[in-house]
């Protein structure tokens, strides 16, 4: 059987473009016997494609980076092991989610909260699919501005600004209002050569001539917040313009509630930190230049 594995190891690293030195091979053979028969093939696999990442020198490989990759692998594995009870702990670190059980959820704007769709999704969408697509982004961003204490009623004092509240407004109460307003909405050109800000309640042609622009490179169907000033002409003097503001992730999960968005499981405080734990000490022990997070 050992001469059997072995032939499997080799060829396996062949397929891959490597070349396995004597003590790179030992290596490999004795990472591979802390896992049952049924599960050799994907530690294999995960043993080349974590090999796939470090910078390597040649194609031959002798035992220094088979070993630093082994292990890793192996401190990992020894990390589940003694948190038996976490339910992540007992998952695999690959988890695939189909796509077609994916939780769906949509905000409430006027219950202010998050509720989940159940009923079935059409796999190719109809006519209103893509203004639903469009209205839910907005929606998404539009709940994480109002929690922000810049654009929150209650929270800001609207003394403390040169310009009054930065409330956010509705496009539709621009009309016969003066004074400079924060607005929000998605850019697009109803016409030719004129663009405008749309949101849930109407649409307003702006004047992005001489805007201050804060940061991002914007196009169309992008939503901005932007403050400004209603004209006489009905168009809507853009002063600054600028993305929404981000928001600490742990704001983000303290509103969501456990709120699971992907389907692959709530994560507990002392799980998260463990992850982090390790992620970090992989960082540092292996390159990481080739991922893209």
């Amino acid at each position: 059987m050992s001469g059997v594995l072995r032939n499997k190891v080799q060829r396996k690293f062949k397929m891959r473009g490597y070349s396995l030195k004597v003590e790179a091979l030992s290596e490999v053979l004795s990472f591979l016997s802390h896992f049952p028969s049924d599960a050799l093939d994907d530690a294999l696999e995960l043993l080349l494609d974590e090999l796939h990442h470090l910078s390597l020198k040649s194609s031959i490989l002798d035992r220094e980076p088979v070993h630093k990759v082994v292990s890793l692998l192996l401190e990992a594995d020894a990390a589940v092991e003694e948190n038996p009870s976490s339910s992540s702990s007992s998952a695999s670190a690959l988890r695939v989610i189909d796509t077609f059980i994916v939780p769906k959820f949509r905000y409430d704007p006027v219950k202010k909260f998050f509720h989940e769709h159940t009923g079935r999704l059409p796999i190719h969408g109809d006519a209103s699919a893509k203004a639903t697509l469009y209205k839910d982004r907005f929606l998404l961003l539009f709940q994480r501005v109002s929690r922000d204490p810049r654009f929150s009623t209650l929270a800001f004092d609207a003394s403390s600004s040169d310009y009054g509240s930065c409330e956010i407004s509705p496009i539709q109460s621009l009309v016969g209002r003066v004074g400079r307003r924060w607005i929000m909405g998605v850019i697009s050109q109803l016409e030719d050569g004129h663009f405008y800000l749309e949101d849930l309640t109407a649409a307003v042609e702006v004047n992005l001539s001489s805007a201050k622009i804060t940061t991002g490179f914007f196009v169309e169907n992008t939503i901005v917040l932007a403050e400004g000033e209603m004209q006489l002409d009905g168009v809507f003097q853009v002063r600054t313009c600028g993305f929404p503001p981000l928001e600490d992730r742990e704001k983000s999960m303290a509103f969501f509630s456990g709120l699971d968005f992907f389907g692959g499981g709530i994560l507990t405080k002392e799980e998260t930190v463990s992850f982090f734990n390790w992620f970090n000490r992989m960082k540092i022990e292996i390159p990481w230049q080739n991922y893209s997070w």
